[in-house]
């Protein structure tokens, strides 16, 4: 592992995850998983959904934990 410095570090590496509830699951292609958060239908790829998720195949409605990188590029929240 390389020791960059502070500067070059990505702030998000250290965010925390993002976690959504009452989000639907609508579709699992195999490679994402569409969902419906709030008022938004977003593909969130599966290898990008965190342990502790609870919506993994159509009709589920439960937890979706993210990292943060995700739900910015996904605008489920705010960007930097």
């Amino acid at each position: 592992m390389v020791d960059l410095p502070e500067s070059m570090v990505d702030v998000r590496e250290s965010e925390e995850p993002c976690e959504f509830r009452g989000v639907e699951a609508l579709e699992n292609t195999g490679l994402v998983l569409r969902c419906r958060v709030a008022d938004k239908v977003v593909a969130v790829p599966l290898l990008r959904i965190l342990p502790g998720t609870t919506v993994h195949r159509s009709g589920d409605l439960g937890v979706l934990i993210v990292p943060a990188e995700v739900a910015e590029d996904l605008r489920l929240i705010p960007q930097l």
